[in-house]
């Protein structure tokens, strides 16, 4: 589903968040307790508002803490809200400002005073922005596929709407979508960045996630090579990863599939590897698997109320 900046961007009431990778950390008693609380509350805001307005507010009070503190640290702050002041800047913060925010996130990482994977996040969100930006600028070659590619994902995504949800209906559009999409890849694989604009080139691989496991398999090679050349988002690819895992009944590798656990609620499928996951995520560019995971849910529909498995 498309959503507010925070969450299309991850797409991504929080407590100290805690399985991250950190350098170093010290006692609760060395920190700035009521800092550390008005950084979790704009990370929060900032994931779950749908509301411009709003996260201009918190986009606004990050850049006035920046101003004022610089990047706050883990012994000013801890882990979860050092963490997540990087999430916020990084994704939300316009060009010019998270270039400047960057240099300062180096420099705290150079003394450990960072989690390792707040500056591997900041350090991919960097390249994938640059990267999406150059096609942003102009226009795709193909145009009339990223329109049609933009009318499908209306289809896909109105019956995945959390009011009214009915599981029939989504699996019903799904078949519908099923031989548009099918003759989209026949004829141009997966589609680049240069072929149809950089959303639209998301939108395909959203909806490749609701067809078949065979469709999946299908795209995986093709859509890493876009990746591979820039023409790809990685996080859209270790999302398609980890369902062709676990259709084969394997563990994913980045905690992008959640299914339901005993049929009552999301949670990360068997990850390999687990204890590293977050770093792995950080360096496609994607939230801490915890908090992607808070995200899924606040959003979904009860798809496990439904009787899916799966997001």
């Amino acid at each position: 589903m498309r959503r507010c900046p925070g969450t299309r961007l991850l797409l991504t009431a929080l407590v100290p968040i805690v399985g991250g990778c950190t350098a170093r950390d010290t006692a609760p008693a060395d920190r700035d307790a009521a800092l550390a609380g008005r950084i979790e509350r704009l990370v929060d805001t900032f994931l779950t508002s749908d509301d411009d307005g709003t996260n201009a507010s918190v986009l606004s009070e990050a850049r006035a803490i920046f101003e004022s503190d610089g990047v706050p640290g883990l012994a000013k702050v801890g882990d979860a809200a050092a963490y997540g002041f990087v999430l916020v800047n990084m994704l939300g913060q316009p060009p010019d400002f998270r270039l400047q925010f960057l240099a300062r996130v180096r420099e705290a990482a150079a003394r450990g005073d960072l989690p390792e994977d707040a500056l591997a996040f900041a350090e991919a969100r960097r390249r994938q922005t640059e990267s999406e930006e150059r096609y942003k600028a102009g226009t795709p070659s193909h145009p009339e596929l990223r329109d049609q590619i933009s009318r499908l994902l209306e289809r896909d995504q109105v019956v995945r709407e959390r009011a009214g949800f009915d599981l029939e209906k989504m699996e019903e559009a799904d078949r519908r979508t099923a031989g548009p999409l099918q003759a989209i890849f026949d004829r141009y694989g997966v589609p680049t960045y240069d072929m149809v604009g950089v959303q639209a080139a998301k939108d395909f691989v959203v909806m490749v996630q609701h067809q078949s496991p065979g469709f999946r398999l299908a795209v995986l090679p093709k859509l890493k090579a876009n990746v591979d050349a820039g023409q790809g988002e990685p996080g859209t690819y270790a999302m398609v990863y980890d369902r062709t895992q676990r259709d084969h009944g394997r563990k994913q590798l980045y905690g992008q599939q959640l299914e339901c656990a005993n049929g009552k609620a999301l949670e990360p499928a068997p990850i390999d590897d687990a204890k590293n996951v977050n770093i792995r995520r950080a360096e496609l560019g994607l939230i801490r698997i915890q908090l992607y995971t808070r995200v899924v849910r606040s959003h979904s529909p009860d798809v496990c109320g439904a009787g899916g498995s799966r997001r």
